[in-house]
């Protein structure tokens, strides 16, 4: 497709802003990053009041402290950006962005010794040696979990045999330590010696684990300004569990946020009543869907003194089949609209833009274009964003031409405008990074990976769980 500024079949949706006050109106931007330095996170006076300083408790070889302890010299010292240098600002500081310290418990260690490390690395799997360690030693922290408020896990680079295994149930050993994590309630920061400590550009690391940790310890470092009232957005996602003939199951998780695309909770649990649709891709049955979304109705009524949203939007990336759409619509019936939307990444469509019926232009068509398809509407949630009043493009992917969502509405008769605008906005509310947006809103993006953390729950309870712990 050909992006033609003549042609009115398109419609470009206005760039969200982000807002960095409770109280104040103005205190808004497009940039995550220019917002945080210059009006603060959206709760520091909240976190003011919970943590005098943030604490950190560490977990790794024996040269961690040291390690962690010269990280976080870096992280309350300056950067500059050594990359995306359109986009990346100078680094001042954890405590000058987020207005809190940050400090090494010393007395809330624990090493792996030599020995532990050399029978992991001679070990036939040693992804399973590791994992078998970790899970002996973490359950120890708990005992202390009063001192210290994040758990910093180093990982050196002399172990990456023993990250992941794709043969293995395709084991990860990210997603095997916050399912250990998680149990305990205790927040965790992974520390890869080759993508923290030895990356080019630190100021990009320190942005990047500033917002993680402090989002993980219940901060909000910003939220969606602007967003329709009285709305919830709901991101599913399945997940297969390793299957017999005889015992087969699915892994739900379905993740909520409110009209401001701030997380809540997200309800997670496995279940044999489902059924397989094209490509195998598994989906619940009416009364299994209806028993999911009943639980997360309640996770929002619970926020918000037992009202139930007036709106609420269910993000998917699979369609939604009948028997769904009629559970979706029993558990929902205290809301007066309900949509139903799948977000599909593969399509076949590109879009080029082109200047005055000429030439390509020297930037790819903007982010935030939309082009309607009967019942379906393309969503160009990467392209070209103008960045500020001086005019500065930016665009992300940089070399490659940007490719658009295609969502399909099931249920569901509002505005697309409304639609493109909140899955836009959403697509900048991960808290676990430091880029301007993703391509996947944050309902879709976040529900895959928790979907994928959760199968290696050893015991997986039906209940909410906060999804900081799992960033």
């Amino acid at each position: 497709m050909i992006i033609d500024p003549h042609v009115n079949a398109y419609q470009i949706v206005s760039e969200p802003y982000l807002t960095f006050s409770p109280e104040t109106d103005n205190h808004v931007s497009i940039h995550p990053l220019k917002g945080l330095l210059e009006y603060g996170p959206y709760n520091q006076k909240l976190i003011e009041n919970i943590f005098q300083s943030i604490r950190v408790a560490t977990i790794g070889p024996t040269e961690t402290q040291n390690v962690i302890e010269d990280l976080i010299v870096r992280l309350k010292s300056k950067h500059s950006p050594q990359e995306r240098k359109e986009y990346l600002i100078d680094f001042p500081g954890f405590e000058t962005i987020f207005k809190k310290n940050i400090i090494l418990n010393k007395n809330v260690n624990i090493e792996i010794t030599t020995e532990q490390e050399k029978n992991m690395l001679n070990a036939e799997k040693p992804y399973m040696k590791l994992a078998e360690v970790f899970s002996k030693l973490i359950p120890k922290l708990y005992s202390s979990f009063s001192e210290f408020d994040i758990l910093f896990i180093y990982l050196p680079q002399r172990w990456q045999q023993a990250f992941e295994c794709k043969n293995d149930n395709e084991f990860d050993l990210h997603d095997y330590l916050k399912a250990i994590c998680v149990g305990f309630g205790i927040p965790t920061q992974i520390i890869r010696e080759d993508k923290s400590l030895q990356y080019n550009c630190q100021c990009s690391v320190m942005w990047h684990l500033g917002i993680a940790i402090y989002s993980k310890v219940t901060g909000i470092p910003w939220k969606l300004a602007n967003m329709p009232y009285d709305t919830a957005y709901i991101g599913m996602s399945y997940a297969l569990k390793k299957q017999d003939v005889k015992n087969r199951f699915i892994t739900c998780c379905s993740q909520v946020f409110d009209a401001e695309g701030s997380g809540l909770e997200f309800v997670a649990y496995e279940t044999n009543d489902f059924k397989l649709g094209s490509n195998d891709n598994p989906y619940l049955t009416r009364d299994e869907i209806r028993k999911v979304m009943g639980r997360c109705l309640s996770i929002y009524q619970e926020r918000n003194a037992g009202r139930p949203p007036k709106n609420i939007v269910v993000h998917k990336s699979t369609e939604f089949k009948e028997e769904e759409i009629d559970g979706c619509y029993d558990a929902l019936k205290a809301c007066k609209n309900i949509e139903l939307i799948q977000i599909q990444q593969n399509t076949p469509w590109r879009g080029i833009k082109i200047e005055d019926h000429k030439k390509i232009a020297g930037y790819p068509c903007s982010r935030g274009v939309t082009l309607q398809l009967d019942n379906s509407l393309l969503l160009w949630t990467q392209g070209d964003i103008i960045l500020d009043k001086s005019g500065r493009h930016f665009y992300k992917e940089r070399r490659n031409i940007p490719a658009p969502l295609l969502l399909n509405r099931f249920a569901g008769h509002g505005s697309w405008y409304e639609t493109a605008y909140s899955i836009l906005g959403l697509s900048k509310m991960n808290w676990n990074s430091d880029s301007l947006y993703d391509r996947l809103p944050v309902t879709l993006e976040f529900a895959k990976k928790l979907a994928r953390t959760i199968k290696r729950m050893p015991n997986l309870e039906a209940k909410p769980y906060q999804y900081r712990f799992f960033m």
